[in-house]
């Protein structure tokens, strides 16, 4: 019951069910176990995962299931970390989306309710809140590279293309010299090929290098 006089009683579910459906995200209750299967998720569980959170629950299904496989890890680092230390644990990762894709969201959590026999914490409290900027971040990256790869490709078909005007220059000389003195045109055709491909392999190297830097800097 409220402390303040005149004021309504609250009733606790009702009131965590209301600010559940009033965020990007869900507030949880999962099972201290490796699978992280849920026993109370707010309404906001279906629209973040796709998944009918009812069923979720009652079927126990594996809550790590649907983080990232390159972030399980990291996950299980902090909870880890705040059950040996008593702490909370804050940790962004990738959770599936109802698409298929992948969402960024950032959980905050806790444990509670001890084991009477092991001490242990029976169950995790927390709060799972999509990273929107970060979800955005991650498209525009994935464009990134992309765009990244295309270029690597046109890079890799330029490179063939000047072997190509290298060994068009080769014959060219080899033309000349059988023509002797009425080959000089071929002669100067083939230093001019040959000028241009070397000059355009130094600029195409200068341009693949600056593409591999790009590649990692657009890597999450």
């Amino acid at each position: 019951m409220s402390s303040v006089r005149g004021a309504a009683v609250i009733d606790l579910a009702d009131y965590t069910e209301s600010i559940g459906s009033r965020i990007d995200g869900f507030l949880y209750r999962g099972l201290n176990r490796d699978d992280y299967a849920m026993v109370r998720v707010s309404s906001g569980f279906q629209a973040l995962t796709g998944e009918d959170g009812d069923a979720f629950v009652r079927q126990r299904k594996s809550f790590s299931a649907l983080i990232h496989p390159e972030d399980i890890q990291s996950v299980n680092d902090a909870v880890a970390k705040a059950l040996e230390t008593g702490g909370r644990w804050q940790v962004a990762y990738r959770l599936k989306a109802p698409d298929g894709g992948w969402r960024y969201v950032h959980e905050t959590g806790g444990a509670c309710d001890p084991d009477p026999v092991t001490g242990a914490p029976q169950y995790l409290d927390g709060i799972i809140l999509e990273s929107s900027r970060l979800t955005r971040l991650a498209e525009k990256l994935d464009s990134g590279r992309a765009s990244v790869k295309a270029m690597n490709g046109s890079i890799d078909q330029i490179f063939k293309t000047l072997k190509t005007l290298r060994l068009l220059a080769l014959n060219a000389r080899i033309e000349a010299a059988r023509a002797a003195e009425h080959g000089v045109g071929f002669n100067v055709v083939a230093q001019e090929m040959n000028s241009l491909a070397t000059t355009s392999e130094g600029v195409m190297k200068l341009i693949e290098a600056e593409l591999g830097r790009l590649n990692e800097a657009v890597k999450l």
